[in-house]
């Protein structure tokens, strides 16, 4: 049984062959819930997949009972992401998107066991509806660790990809409202500009062909992203890794969050 308590702040174990989180008798929350192979097929690299029936798991809205949900428009919640794979691919999880807000973020997330890549993509709009490819705007495909801390803007397409050699748990902060694209987005492009796959033992990004990118794509390690980011990311210093636990981040982090 691991216990989360000294990375989360929070009164949570994960009990890891069984994929589930206990929780101490102070907490609450809305529920645990599963994800089926059948609901992310649209974006995977082999759509004729049968197994597993379950991708992954996650709980909703966990918050202390004794002092209540203290930001109702904010969601705190655990994300299961077990060892494994899809066809070629890696495990990986729905993906996600919010219409662009200036200075807003979809989500911030932080890892708390197992490593973690996270697929960012940014379309640029259709001048017409006749173009074969999507471009794409902007594309950035980043390695996390244990306490590693990310926040994905708004206007961005994204995927978490368990890319260890175990089970990965992170934790969210997000709109209670945070869920999955309609897939009709994604349709004829059949998911993301890049898959995250497994060949020869060993963790590649391949490019989808259904896009137009320029120049290779490679994932690259948390630390390089972060010196990559302009000066004026002042949120980082917030998601340091000698920064709290983004659970006890809640209050300075909402106003930031749609």
């Amino acid at each position: 049984m691991m216990d989360l308590f000294s990375i989360c702040g929070l009164p949570i174990k994960f009990d890891e062959e069984k994929g589930r989180f206990y929780f101490d008798e102070e907490l609450t929350y809305e529920g645990e819930f599963t994800v089926a192979l059948s609901e992310i097929i649209p974006i995977l690299l082999n759509r004729s997949l049968k197994y597993p029936e379950i991708v992954y798991k996650y709980n909703k809205n966990i918050y202390t009972k004794s002092v209540g949900n203290i930001t109702p428009n904010i969601s705190y919640d655990l994300m299961y992401i077990p060892f494994g794979l899809l066809g070629i691919e890696y495990v990986k999880t729905h993906v996600y998107f919010s219409n662009l807000v200036k200075n807003k973020f979809d989500c911030i997330i932080e890892v708390l066991h197992g490593e973690l890549t996270v697929v960012m993509q940014k379309n640029k709009l259709k001048e017409n509806d006749y173009e074969y490819d999507t471009q794409v705007d902007e594309l950035t495909v980043v390695r996390l660790g244990k306490g590693n801390k990310l926040a994905i803007p708004t206007g961005f397409f994204y995927t978490f990809v368990n890319t260890g050699i175990g089970s990965l748990v992170l934790s969210k902060l997000s709109s209670p409202n945070w869920k999955p694209i309609d897939y009709s987005m994604l349709r004829k492009e059949k998911g993301l500009a890049c898959y995250i796959i497994s060949k020869n033992a060993k963790v590649e990004t391949v490019a989808n062909p259904k896009y137009k990118i320029e120049g290779i794509v490679e994932a690259i390690p948390y630390k390089k992203f972060l010196q990559l980011l302009s000066t004026d990311s002042a949120l980082y210093d917030e998601l340091s890794e000698d920064s709290l636990p983004l659970s006890q981040l809640i209050n300075k982090l909402v106003q930031l969050i749609i």
